[in-house]
């Protein structure tokens, strides 16, 4: 490839990944209208896992097939997928719809999240990497920060249907681009599937995440459905894992994990990203529920945090195509992370919005390094023939982090919700009163919180009210400050990991595409 068709074919896989990323946040701006319309209250976490659930699960599956067949095809297939579940998406006519073509829209995004990366690193040589992994952390920031006004302009002026359209001129741009300049030479290989290996991973993950998405929630953590789940996934991972041990094609290569860079890599970037989750999910709920902020407004919290991600990820990697060297850059943001996360579990109902934007800065910073550099170091760490695996598996990694660090958090806020401290007028109040002013979750909705001062006024006062509010908020804070110090724990964990990783020099000369039949 020229210089200028590198360029033009990472545009492309820019426009790839800001389509899949932008994807999430969209969509979670217009879930309340689209529920308002279709119904289907009860279904409402599963128009998120539907797409996360296919998404993780396709992942490695792809990447063991780019390496037999070539990135380009496994891609643009990505890209059909992903459309043909928008467009159908945007005309779902019942939630169950909508959470099919969710799914099907998730097979398309496994394909376009791995091949992304593992692109990149057939276009550049490993030097060259660092710059440009470095770029697609900024890509994730911007449409973080993009997706929840874009999803909330065009659910207000259009419609929520237009959220799943929106996508589609950014799909046929990247398929362009893609088909136009995109041109990997393949090494040929013995094109054989592990058929079984693929059924065997499909059945440990989906019961896994079917059971970190209904626990704590929909059901309790002991239940018979969560631990049936869950001893049914580990039935399953046995199976995978004997299966891939005998198979002469496997969709994991246990010996891999013989590779040190490639097992602290993908151990270290799980705990990173279920440490992440715990800010992610947590401080615009702090704002909202304590602070007082609007919903749009501390969604906009995090606006601050993906600026200190833009700005870290962009100069790490261009660092470390400079120096050679990514683990000092790893351990420097994991560090800034863990300081930044045991702040958060010092924060209080009147903390300053000032030094709350100071956290996310200083969050956004530590998360810069560590959002690409994992994926670079694995990269370097095995042969090219291995790239598509070695990508794949630590975006599955990463995914199954975020994963079940939220469901992990989401247990930790419900154990740690304790009683609120009421004036003692509260208890002569209604069972219906009672119990909405013991429930901390009242103040994330305006309107329920409405209600619930007026009945409150009217049989106590506003002073009681005020009472009641500030205990409602000391109750919410202390629950997710303990959030703060888990996830502070989760990315220490990940600091020491990572200390165990070689300081390996990054490759100059060889380059990554090797000569070979190129890939049309």
């Amino acid at each position: 490839m020229t210089p200028r068709e590198k360029m033009l074919a990472f545009a492309g896989v820019l426009v790839v990944l800001f389509l899949s990323s932008l994807n999430t946040t969209v969509v979670g701006t217009a879930l309340p209208r689209i529920i308002a319309e279709l119904g289907g209250l009860n279904l409402y976490t599963w128009a998120f896992t539907g797409f996360t659930l296919a998404q993780t699960v396709s992942i490695p599956i792809y990447g063991k097939l780019s390496d037999m067949y070539g990135r380009k095809p496994i891609l643009l297939i990505g890209i059909l997928l992903f459309s043909a579940g928008s467009v159908l998406g945007g005309f779902s006519q019942s939630m169950g719809e909508l959470i099919a073509f969710r799914a099907l829209q998730g097979l398309g995004g496994g394909a376009l999240m791995s091949m992304a990366f593992a692109t990149i690193g057939d276009i550049f040589t490993p030097l060259e990497r660092g710059k440009y992994q470095g770029f697609t952390g900024a890509v994730f920031g911007v449409s973080s920060v993009v997706g929840p006004l874009v999803g909330g302009l065009l659910t207000d002026h259009l419609s929520w249907r237009s959220v799943f359209f929106v996508n589609i001129p950014f799909a046929v741009l990247a398929f362009f681009v893609i088909t136009r300049y995109l041109r990997v030479p393949l090494t040929p290989r013995p094109a054989r599937v592990d058929y079984l290996g693929a059924l065997l991973l499909i059945a440990t993950t989906v019961p896994l995440m079917v059971a970190l998405t209904w626990a704590g929630t929909t059901y309790a953590w002991t239940s018979v459905q969560v631990l049936g789940l869950l001893v049914g996934a580990a039935v399953m991972l046995t199976a995978f894992i004997v299966r891939q041990a005998k198979s002469s094609s496997p969709i994991l290569e246990l010996g891999l994990f013989r590779n040190p860079t490639f097992t602290i890599s993908n151990v270290a970037g799980f705990l990173s990203m279920a440490g992440m989750y715990g800010a992610i999910l947590y401080l615009p709920l702090y704002m909202q529920a304590v602070k007082g902020a609007s919903a749009t407004n501390s969604g906009l919290t995090l606006s601050p945090l993906m600026l200190g991600l833009i700005l870290t990820s962009t100069t790490a990697g261009l660092a470390v195509s400079r120096t050679g060297r990514y683990k000092p850059f790893i351990l420097a943001g994991l560090f800034t992370m863990t300081v930044a996360m045991f702040l958060g579990h010092l924060i209080t109902p009147t903390t300053s919005a000032l030094l709350v934007t100071g956290l996310m800065v200083m969050l956004g910073l530590g998360l810069g390094p560590t959002n690409s550099l994992f994926t670079l170091a694995v990269q370097n760490a095995l042969p090219r023939e291995k790239l598509g695996v070695a990508t794949s598996v630590n975006q599955f990694f990463r995914n199954m982090g975020g994963t079940i660090g939220a469901a992990v958090f989401g247990t930790i806020q419900s154990v740690n919700l304790h009683a609120v401290q009421l004036p003692a007028v509260a208890h002569t109040f209604p069972p219906a009163l009672r119990q909405a002013v013991t429930n901390p979750n009242v103040l994330t909705s305006p309107e329920a919180l409405e209600k619930v001062q007026g009945a409150v006024t009217h049989l106590a006062g506003q002073t009681v009210f005020g009472q009641i509010l500030l205990a409602l908020r000391a109750s919410l804070t202390n629950a997710v400050t303990e959030v703060f110090l888990l996830a502070s724990v989760l990315a220490g964990l990940g600091f020491l990991v990572t200390l165990a990783l070689p300081n390996t020099q990054l490759e100059v000369a060889r380059q990554s595409t090797p000569s070979g039949p190129v890939r049309e």
